[in-house]
């Protein structure tokens, strides 16, 4: 089933989860909002008290930025629905709150953050919070804690590998981020100049072994819930309250690439704020605050195997991070805070600069000691 601006009205009459929210025989007022990829998202308002609003999220049955021509299944929303759910049990008021599920339509109907901005934009503008980094990484070391092989009993964990087994998202992330951008695929793209140093990572063996390498944990490993998709653009601020978006990846895996997308995303502002060092500096510091929180999350579930287990996320996460930002700058999918830099020298040095560092992580990965030794090289 397939919902539009047409059909919207009639089907919202047939949801009582949905009409119980606003006041009896309400006009509603009903505009597409959101630029994402793969669904289509609207808000329902009342039309005389706009303030009285939800946002509702579809999946349409194909990728919506590609069309019809290119099927995708819808039980992504389902994976996000049950996300939702967990998030809000383990760590409430950390994602938006969730009124409504219809599977058979793919419609989740929650929370309108409609005074919210994405986290991204406050990075491009310059503005760094760090206490923005210290809840993200509160959320996910809840999350990663509380759901962890080490931390849970056999039941439990087979009950959460069973329910976010999203194989089919998982897919698409390790043909987008471990694979497509490192060989010659119609979806990849650079700026004009950087061709010598993308070709000069393609045929270097070592960086691609550890590539694959991480692929394969990427693809097996299975150590608790993982969003798959937290990156800045994932993140909406409100007040100096971060709230996490955006689930439909979500699955049973490696919890370190939660951190690494996370970590990946402010570091590409890092480089593009090569001149404004205030800001560099209080991303240098985000980063930090992330580990810091996280790990005090963390220690608070996991006892015997706490340092065991986190060293092995910290240097599963480092090469994630390295592979995140090396396809934001040569794979389908760029971030503006690079990709907006209207003089292309500047662009290309800061280009330049992330591809190196991030090959490095990648390569080196399993050598570094701590968060310090990451920032040091900055």
């Amino acid at each position: 089933m397939e919902i539009t601006l047409a059909t919207l009205p009639n089907y919202l009459r047939q949801r009582p989860a949905i009409t119980h929210l606003f006041q009896q025989d309400t006009t509603f007022r009903i505009e597409e909002i959101g630029d994402g990829n793969l669904n289509t998202v609207y808000r329902v308002s009342d039309a005389t008290h706009t303030e009285r609003s939800i946002v509702l999220k579809h999946a349409p049955p194909y990728i919506k930025i590609l069309g019809p021509d290119y099927p995708l299944s819808i039980k992504r929303l389902t994976f996000e629905a049950q996300a939702l759910e967990l998030y809000d049990r383990l760590a409430n008021g950390t994602v938006p709150a969730q009124y409504d599920f219809d599977p058979e339509a793919a419609v989740i109907a929650m929370e309108d953050l409609r005074d919210a901005h994405v986290l991204r934009d406050d990075l491009i503008d310059g503005t760094v919070d760090t206490a923005i980094a210290e809840q993200i990484g509160r959320f996910m070391g809840i999350a990663h804690s509380q759901t962890h092989i080490n931390n849970i009993n056999s039941a439990t964990a087979q009950h959460y590998k069973q329910q976010f087994a999203n194989t089919t998202m998982q897919a698409i992330t390790a043909d987008y981020v471990f694979t497509f951008p490192f060989t010659e695929h119609e979806t990849n793209f650079w700026t004009p100049g950087l061709e010598p140093e993308v070709q000069r990572l393609k045929a270097d063996t070592d960086f691609l072994a550890q590539t694959e390498h991480l692929k394969q944990i990427f693809l097996t490993a299975q150590q608790g819930i993982t969003h798959g998709d937290l990156h800045t653009g994932s993140v909406l601020v409100k007040d100096n309250t971060a709230k996490v978006i955006d689930a439909e990846f979500a699955f049973y895996g490696p919890i370190g690439f939660d951190l690494g997308l996370y970590w990946a995303n402010y570091l590409l502002a890092y480089f593009a704020h090569q001149d404004n060092s205030r800001a560099q500096s209080a991303l240098k510091t985000a980063i930090r605050q992330t580990w810091q929180t996280y790990t005090t999350e963390f220690e608070m579930t996991n006892t015997e195997l706490k340092t065991k287990t986190l060293e092995n996320i910290f240097h599963e996460a480092i090469g994630f991070t390295g592979l995140e930002i090396l396809r934001r700058l040569i794979g389908a999918a760029h971030v503006k805070d690079i990709e907006n830099i209207p003089d292309i020298p500047r662009k290309l040095r800061a280009e330049n600069a992330a591809l190196q560092f991030g090959t490095t992580l990648v390569k080196q990965h399993n050598t570094f000691s701590d968060v310090a030794a990451i920032i040091a090289m900055l």
